[in-house]
């Protein structure tokens, strides 16, 4: 190590290390739902965090992903999108009206380096340090891995390492195992491919339409849990209104 390198990573004292946190301190980016249920169980959204989204297919999570970035702009905080599943002329007309964000003009499939690369440089020239990747498959070759459940450990470790180095806010999109009329019950075992993906993240999130009384304008979103926070199994039902997901109301009409 040179002796720069050898001074960043030096042993100091639980002092000094608060004398420097305090002397680099900066406002904390501290972002809310808008959803006054799901921002009571988090106390919102804050920098080093890893947050799950995770549903059957066709149930939501997306929509709530967008949901969240309506909500974010509104605070001023402009995130980073990496949307691999849907093309960009659809996902951009997916929003009744389309807020401020940014995106690569091209993705690179199976490329976490690249991924890592371009948070980076969207932080430098736009100050994003709320990122969104729909979805986790997207970030590895499942064809060629002979593991996936490492793979992708090494992959949540990753960029929870990067969350808390850089001090970015981590939405990542993931698939369940099931569709959702063969779920019994929801909950974050029902991750698709790894165990991993929860004992990595902070906080871990499901979404379900509703089938049952074939209502698909409403969903229930499951809080699995949150490491900081400490609620586990917290329920919000949303409905959704004017093209988001809003706190489910008596008489409101989706």
């Amino acid at each position: 190590m040179s002796g720069k390198e050898t001074e960043e990573y030096a042993i100091i004292s639980s002092l000094e290390m608060m004398v420097e946190l305090g002397s680099k301190q900066e406002p904390e980016t501290v972002v809310m739902s808008n959803i006054p249920k799901l921002d009571k169980a988090t106390e919102g959204f804050r920098p080093g965090e890893v947050i799950v989204i995770s549903g059957p297919t066709k149930n939501g999570k997306t929509l709530f992903a967008q949901t969240l970035t309506k909500a974010f702009t509104e605070q001023n905080v402009f995130p980073l999108w990496f949307s691999f599943e849907v093309a960009p002329k659809y996902f951009l007309q997916a929003f009744p009206e389309l807020p401020l964000f940014y995106l690569p003009r091209k993705l690179r499939m199976n490329a976490m380096d690249w991924v890592v690369k371009k948070c980076a440089e969207s932080h430098s020239l736009y100050h994003t340090n709320v990122i969104f990747i729909d979805h986790l498959h997207y970030l590895f070759d499942i064809a060629r891995t002979r593991n996936p459940s490492i793979e992708i450990g090494t992959i949540i470790r990753t960029l929870k390492t990067v969350a808390v180095n850089q001090g970015y806010i981590i939405f990542l999109l993931c698939h369940t195992k099931k569709g959702a009329s063969e779920i019994k019950e929801m909950s974050y075992e029902e991750i698709r491919d790894s165990s991993f993906v929860s004992q990595e993240s902070d906080c871990v999130m499901m979404i379900v339409r509703n089938h049952k009384n074939f209502d698909l304008n409403e969903a229930r979103l499951y809080v699995e849990f949150h490491r900081r926070t400490g609620v586990m199994h917290q329920t919000v039902d949303l409905v959704k209104v004017g093209g988001y997901l809003r706190p489910e109301e008596k008489g409101r009409e989706g």
